[in-house]
């Protein structure tokens, strides 16, 4: 039973304001090492501790009252100027506010937190007495874990897409004979994809009102997210003027459905209906805007941790790091600023152990021995750009092909042909690292490959800038928000699918005689470049009953292709409904267009990971004639 019993509020509230409170001392803490007589910064401190210590009363939590109450002393002391700052003091002070952080962990869970280590109280009660403080010993490393790859159901797909929207088991499905070549999805045999979508209607009307399904790439399981959300009072009266706007023209509707069904059609009536039409149409897009910008969040709520971990992680390597914060009032996805917490993390903690160099080696190249991590944020049109930069050794495209040669993750034919930017994306994959004897800090191969897949993830894209000498620089671009998808609407035979809008380069005719054989391999050549074709009906392990007509050039982070498909019904702005707890390889989610159709989603990067490296497929096959005579 919870210590807390009948408490449940009080702790809940204690525990969101204290958690923002601490964050906001830890990176107060890491400006006022660098000055300690900065009176401003003593007394917020201060007040911080002392707030934190009055919450924990109320919840009768001693042992965080006890050590709240030592530091808060000491920061009376300090900006009384009774007591001089000191390394050892600062790194009792940085401890306890470790401490009071694990201390909230235990809250969170329902029990009362421990006492403080005995060695730390020491320390804090004799720089109150104004005794000598024993050094600590140096901070870990803050490691987070590595963010999950989670795998969704793997084949047959389909059956089990069947299944799942239906609400009947695979194997009520009634087999066919039909022909699927190794490494393809196994396609839903007796029954038509128009059967299959009209099914997950049914699924989804039996949503509850009011809720919003998890957008692309969530996962049910992860229930310990915090789904609370701070929202600015303006930002809701704004939601609630335009309902009430929105009701006055439901009435208006209303009664000119009545003069209309009482015979009155008149020139008059019909352009009122116009009217009124065209002003609810305005006022439910101005309200879906006004519902999103409520799901918008500061990212310097994410931000405001990296500072005390990037000074850490300085501390252990011996290094002197400052991590400048830009554009924090830039504002983001609530949903995305978690799922981007531990990629960032990654990212510092790669820039501050293998980008910038220790002083001794700054010194020596000319250098100021401080180096500057840069973590920054900014909008440019309808994504957000991340930046997370150094000024240090900077990135050898060479080297990085002789690792990864060395550690047999190429071949010697594909490090002959890649380029700077292609060897610079080495380091996201799997098992590749640069360190020859792995550390408490890295050098396990773990960490950038799961960045990339987790940032993949929320339909975003992450590239390398590095000179060499000079720094390295990762810039990750993402979309505004995970809950509206532009996306491309293409057709399979008269079944539409979508695909992100955010991949498509452009739409072109596919002409069967300008297709021609590569190594086995449908290509066609655009502008010069040989690209390969991928029929939709070969990703999705259908069999194509026509010649595609059209192709989309399309492009991800690691390959450009053309998407070989039927026809295509141009573009809409999604709205994603989730499959609740089932997701097939390469659904993404569905989404209901204008006309109250139910669509599917593709995840492309999943169908394309799951043909393997053996990708495309012969020019016969494109031929329903060919490949029956085959």
């Amino acid at each position: 039973m919870s210590d807390f019993a009948g408490m449940e509020d009080l702790l809940q509230d204690f525990l969101i304001e204290a958690t923002d409170l601490l964050s906001s001392v830890d990176n107060k803490l890491v400006d006022l090492e660098k000055n300690p007589q900065d009176h401003g910064l003593l007394n917020d401190i201060f007040r911080g501790f002392h707030t934190i210590k009055g919450g924990a009363g109320f919840l009768n939590a001693a042992e965080l009252v006890t050590l709240c109450h030592l530091t808060e002393n000491l920061f009376d002391k300090l900006r009384n100027g009774e007591l001089t700052l000191t390394k050892e003091i600062m790194d009792s002070i940085m401890a306890a506010t470790g401490t009071v952080r694990d201390m909230f962990g235990h809250l969170e869970s329902g029990t009362q937190p421990p006492p403080a280590d005995a060695a730390l109280i020491a320390n804090l009660k004799a720089a109150l007495a104004g005794e000598l403080v024993a050094p600590l010993a140096s901070p870990a490393p803050v490691t987070p874990p590595v963010p999950a790859a989670t795998t969704p159901a793997t084949s047959p797909d389909w059956d089990q897409l069947f299944g799942a929207v239906a609400g009947t088991p695979a194997a009520a499905v009634p087999p066919a004979p039909t022909s699927v070549e190794p490494g393809m999805h196994t396609q839903v045999t007796g029954q038509s994809p128009e059967v299959i979508i009209q099914h997950a209607v049914g699924r989804r009307a039996a949503d509850k009102p009011g809720t919003m399904s998890a957008p692309v790439g969530r996962r049910p399981e992860e229930k310990s997210r915090d789904n609370s959300i701070r929202v600015d009072t303006s930002r809701l009266d704004q939601v609630l003027n335009l309902s009430g706007e929105i009701g006055l023209t439901k009435n208006r509707l209303n009664s000119l459905r009545s003069d209309i069904l009482n015979g009155r059609s008149d020139t008059e009536t019909l352009h009122a209906l116009d009217q009124a039409v065209s002003q609810l149409d305005l006022l439910v897009s101005d309200l879906q805007n006004a519902v999103m910008k409520t799901r918008m969040q500061p990212i310097g709520r994410l931000f405001q941790k990296y500072p005390r971990i990037a000074r850490d992680l300085a501390r252990n390597l011996g290094k002197d790091v400052e991590l400048m914060l830009v554009g924090e009032e830039t504002e983001i996805d609530k949903t995305m600023i978690e799922d981007l917490s531990d990629p960032i993390i990654h990212l510092i903690r790669n820039a501050v152990d293998h980008g910038v160099e220790k002083p001794d080696e700054r010194r020596a190249g000319g250098k100021p021995e401080k180096s500057q991590v840069r973590l920054e944020a900014r909008q440019e049109g309808d994504h957000i750009v991340l930046i997370v930069a150094d000024d240090g050794r900077g990135m050898n495209p060479e080297k990085l092909r002789a690792k990864a040669l060395e550690k047999g993750v190429i071949t010697d034919e594909e490090a002959n042909t890649m380029d700077e930017r292609q060897s610079l994306h080495l380091v996201f994959l799997p098992g590749f690292s640069t360190m020859d004897v792995a550390s408490d800090v890295s050098g396990r191969g773990v960490g950038m490959d799961v960045v990339k897949t987790n940032i993949q993830k929320l339909n975003g894209n992450i590239e390398i800038k590095s000179v060499i000498g000079k720094g390295t620089t990762f810039i990750i671009s993402l979309p505004l928000t995970l809950a509206i998808l532009p996306v491309l609407l293409v057709q399979l035979g008269e079944q539409p699918f979508a695909v992100p809008l955010s991949m498509v380069r452009e739409i072109l005719p596919i002409q069967i005689d300008q297709v021609q054989e590569v190594g086995g391999r449908a290509t066609m050549v655009v502008r010069g470049e040989v690209m390969p074709i991928y029929p939709i009906a070969h990703l999705l392990g259908w069999t194509p009953e026509q010649v595609p007509e059209y192709g989309v050039l399309m492009q991800t982070a690691d390959t450009t292709f053309i998407l070989a498909i039927d026809g295509f019904m141009g573009r809409e702005d999604a709205v994603i409904k989730s499959l609740e707890d089932f997701r097939p390889k390469g659904v993404a989610g569905v989404t209901t267009l204008s006309n109250g159709q139910i669509v599917l989603i593709l995840d492309m990067k999943e169908l394309l990971a799951d043909m393997g490296e053996n990708r495309g497929v012969p020019r016969s096959s494109l031929i329903p004639e060919a490949r029956a005579a085959a």
